[in-house]
């Protein structure tokens, strides 16, 4: 079982400013700061069925990682460290 509680973070910048094509020409800089909110994460493995069940503010239910609506939470499921643990 994963566990975790990440702090949000206020980013001023982006948009490619991060990026070195865009900083070796004109500079960089970035200012971002965490906040008093936090976003919770519990990843287990089913104990009555196979089914992928991801909460945030909808619920998922699908039986494969493709069916996943939220980008980043299929993106994370199709880590490899993530499905071989």
């Amino acid at each position: 079982m994963i566990l975790t509680r990440t702090p949000f973070r206020l980013t001023l910048g982006g948009g490619g400013t991060d990026l070195p094509s865009f900083y070796h020409e004109h500079g960089g800089f970035i200012l971002a700061a965490g906040i008093d909110k936090y976003m919770f994460l519990n990843v287990n493995t089913p104990i009555v069925d196979d089914k992928i069940r991801v909460k945030y503010t909808s619920s998922e239910e699908v039986d494969h990682v493709e069916e996943v609506r939220h980008t980043l939470a299929r993106e994370a499921l199709n880590l490899p460290a993530l499905l071989t643990e």
